[in-house]
Parts: structure tokens; C-alpha cells; sequence
């Protein structure tokens, strides 16, 4: 009697435990379909030398959404290490957090983060490449004021083509509308002349962007083999019953 039962104990535990890894394995292939990525966009900044202004950033894509995109944008009067060149004066890194807008066109895909909940940077709303007066402005260079509160905004925006992640450098941009942008009722900001004609406020323009894959850590292969092996085991000692 207790030989016909363990042959079929151990076929139970076997099924048992294969079924399982196979959980494990549909959860891993769902996650699988989502990627991490670090962002790292330079805008070149010819008059605030040797100073630029610099995002460090993440996101994750699934193939036809970003998500997560965050990251940290210094002023370009600032060093990124927080140090002021200026003495007495001191000014954080913008910590961009509200992923706010994103757009697929063809291959290219954008997505756009902000300093503030809103979309709102530049005098009247919103975020139009181009655009220099802050949000909220004064009467400034023969403009009126836009009958807004100041919301001291500041945003990042990049894109990418889907089918090899390669970044678009021309179609990276930043607005920085905050005090420590230092331009009264005019913001920092860079883009590329091929986009609308034009540099951004200081001359500034994009100088590169780099897109790189965040590595899947070594312990999740090493825990995949493992579960391999025992399924082996339990393979093995099921038939040698």
C-alpha cells in the first residue's frame, strides 16, 4: 500500500509545484511587457557657460504607453550638484514629478513632465514650444498681464522613436518659469532652431539625449534557474519511482 502511495505523492507534489512556476512565470512574462528606462536630456546653455541645464530622469514603456516618467532638472545658473557659483544664493533641483501629456505620432513617441500638477507654464496656459513669459506674468515687454497667479512651473518634454528607443534630439525642450530660472517675467527655456525657427531664451538648445534600458537584476535569472533545477528534481525522483 505505501508503495503505490508515495509514487503518487510525489507525482502531486510534482504537479503541485510545477503549477506554481507557471504562475510565476505568467506573472514574470506580464511584467516582462513593461521596461524601464533612464533618461538623461543636456541643453546647452552658450551664456550661462560652463553651466547647462540637465535632466536625469526614468520612465517605463510597454510598448504604447509611458509611465512613471519623472526625474530632476537643475537650473542652468545653478551647478547640478546644487552648488551656486553665486555666493549667498542657493537654489534645489526642480523635482519634475506629474507625467502630464504624451503623444504617439508614427514612430515617435512623446511625453512631457512637470514641476506642478498643471500644464501651465507660459503666460495664458499651457506649454507652447516658443513661448517665454511665465504664467501669471506682469505687464512685461509691451504685454499685459495675463490675469493669473504665478505658479512658478517648470517642465521637461522628449521623445523617442518605438521601434529602436533612440532618442529625437530635436524635438527635446524645457521651460523653467521658476525663481531660480532668474528671468523675471521671461523663463529659461531651450529648444532646437529645426523645431519652430528659433533657440530658446539664453540662446540655449538641445545638446544630447541619451536613452538607456535599466538592466533586469542578475537575482531574478539566477532565481529563474533555480526553479528550473527543482523542476528537474521533482521530474527525476518521480520517474525513479
Amino acid at each position: 500500500m505505501n508503495q503505490i502511495l508515495k509514487p503518487v505523492s510525489s507525482i502531486k507534489a510534482f504537479y503541485m509545484l510545477l503549477a506554481s512556476i507557471l504562475m510565476i512565470i505568467n506573472v514574470s512574462m506580464a511584467q516582462a511587457t513593461t521596461l524601464s528606462y533612464n533618461v538623461t536630456g543636456v541643453f546647452y546653455e552658450p551664456q550661462t557657460q560652463p553651466l547647462d541645464t540637465i535632466f536625469n530622469g526614468s520612465f517605463d514603456w510597454d510598448g504604447s504607453v509611458v509611465s512613471s516618467l519623472h526625474g530632476s532638472m537643475n537650473s542652468s545658473m545653478y551647478k547640478t550638484d546644487n552648488i551656486n557659483p553665486i555666493p549667498g544664493v542657493s537654489y534645489p533641483l526642480m523635482e519634475l514629478n506629474y507625467q502630464l501629456s504624451q503623444s504617439i505620432v508614427g514612430d515617435m513617441v512623446t511625453a512631457t513632465v512637470f514641476l506642478k500638477n498643471t500644464t501651465d507654464v507660459f503666460s495664458g496656459g499651457g506649454y507652447v514650444t516658443g513661448h517665454a513669459l511665465r504664467y501669471g506674468n506682469s505687464p512685461a515687454f509691451g504685454l499685459p498681464a495675463d490675469g493669473n497667479t504665478p505658479n512658478d512651473n517648470a517642465y521637461f518634454s522628449f521623445a523617442f522613436d518605438k521601434t529602436s528607443m533612440a532618442g529625437i534630439l530635436d524635438e527635446m525642450v524645457y521651460g523653467d518659469c521658476t525663481a531660480g530660472g532668474m528671468m523675471g517675467q521671461a523663463c529659461m527655456t531651450g529648444h532646437s532652431i529645426a523645431k519652430i525657427g528659433y533657440s530658446g531664451t539664453m540662446d540655449a538648445v538641445p545638446a544630447s539625449l541619451e536613452i538607456s534600458a535599466v538592466p533586469v537584476p542578475t537575482a531574478v535569472w539566477l532565481f529563474g534557474t533555480a526553479l528550473a533545477g527543482l523542476v528537474g528534481i521533482s521530474r527525476k525522483r518521480t520517474l525513479s519511482v
